[in-house]
């Protein structure tokens, strides 16, 4: 069944409001129609909290280049983000205030519980589902992770973060918005002034609370870590004792602590280790001197086994063989 389609209330000529409505159970084909094409706007699964219940929702969304806004009414709702879902690349930044209690999950994190009035900040970098538990309203804002990093320095690159309702300008926000909601924001430069007037206020908000005051301090330690233990990891790919171990005891922290650093960060050693061996691979297929070496000897020149393994990994990562990523090369060099 074709999804219907948003309904546009804007002037000609204005930036749109998109408004898109639910209302039905579960299982009515509209529906779920309706849920596969709001899922295939925001890249996000969403489904009632409970099963055998009339399920409504209401949403009117807002875009310029830079950001996007929305004020959503909803019954109780889980809306999930797939680690699949995560290989479109996007690495926006979110940020909710809702009315109601709002639990956030994400793997290897901390659960954050976020009472009426709260807010979360969040990262579509990483897989996360979001439980709203009672009918209520969310705001939520989104920016490139790149806009708001300039602003504030030790931004993470994939935060999760529970902001207090005192948190100071926080629900400006929202007022903000709305009042934007009635300005037809005609040509670029108000559009451009929208955005970044949405985003500096958001980096103020963010920059005055003491969650993520605190929240940074410990986490910019740990990204840096990270990135220690991944430099560590390219440098040593042809070693035949590279292993957690070995890699914990050079980073002078126990195993169990490295496990822990990893898996904050969205990641594991196996993971790590399969990611570097692919970029490295990909980086000696693109250098013209290794154009007569075989797809056999980078395979183990990057630590796997054999030709055949590398095959499917990149094929996995990338969506293309080694071969094609020769040829790939070959022709940019040409250009």
């Amino acid at each position: 069944m074709q999804a219907p389609k948003p309904t546009v209330e804007e002037p000609v000529g204005a930036v749109p409001i998109q408004r898109l409505r639910l209302a039905g159970l579960p299982g009515d084909r509209e529906l779920r129609a309706m849920r596969d094409h709001l899922a295939d706007i925001v890249r996000a699964d969403f489904a009632p909290l409970h099963d055998h219940q009339p399920w409504r929702y209401e949403g009117a969304t807002r875009t310029v280049p830079g950001a996007t806004w929305s004020t959503q009414r909803f019954d109780p709702v889980i809306s999930t983000r797939t680690a699949a879902m995560c290989r479109d690349g996007q690495d926006d930044l979110m940020l909710f205030v809702s009315s109601a209690c709002m639990t956030i999950e994400q793997p290897a994190r901390e659960t954050l519980r976020i009472l009426p009035g709260g807010a979360a900040l969040v990262s579509r970098a990483r897989p996360i589902r979001v439980v709203q538990e009672q009918a209520g309203i969310l705001w939520a804002l989104r920016v490139p992770h790149r806009d708001l990093a300039w602003r504030l320095p030790r931004l993470p690159s994939a935060p999760l973060l529970a902001l207090r309702q005192d948190t100071p300008l926080l629900h400006m926000l929202p007022r903000l918005g709305r009042l934007l909601d009635a300005d037809p924001l005609h040509g670029a430069a108000a559009q451009q002034l929208a955005a970044r007037q949405l985003q500096d206020m958001l980096a103020v908000a963010l920059g005055q609370s003491r969650d993520f005051a605190d929240w940074a301090e410990a986490h910019s330690l740990a990204d840096a870590r990270v990135r220690a233990v991944q430099a560590d990891i390219a440098a040593h790919l042809g070693q035949g004792r590279l292993g957690l171990d070995w890699l914990a005891a050079r980073q002078g922290i126990s195993a169990r602590h490295l496990r822990r650093l990893l898996a904050a960060a969205g990641t594991s050693y196996q993971e790590a280790l399969r990611t570097a061996r692919l970029q490295a691979a990909r980086a000696m297929l693109a250098q013209p001197h290794n154009a007569g070496r075989s797809i056999s000897a980078i395979a183990h020149a990057c630590g796997f086994s054999e030709a055949s393994a590398l095959n499917r990994a990149f094929r996995q990562h990338y969506g293309m063989t080694p071969g094609q990523a020769r040829g790939e090369g070959a022709l940019l060099q040409k250009e």
